[in-house]
């Protein structure tokens, strides 16, 4: 699913997606990087929308 959206992304021109994932959210975080995700920071998830606590925010170069 995230190859397509990717896909879609490019066709719109866009030039770097970013995408976020909860920090134990190992399986996102897996499919994020093998997509060509660069882990850019973690940041503390101050509205509680997460397990941990912690956000992760990769970003993708199109």
């Amino acid at each position: 699913m995230l190859k397509l959206m990717l896909e879609k992304c490019k066709e719109l021109n866009e030039e770097k997606v970013l995408l976020t994932c909860d920090k134990e959210n190992i399986a996102s975080a897996k499919t994020i990087i093998a997509n060509g995700g660069i882990l850019e920071n973690e940041v503390t998830d101050k509205v509680k929308l997460t397990k941990s606590g912690v956000i992760q925010r990769y970003w993708i170069y199109l």
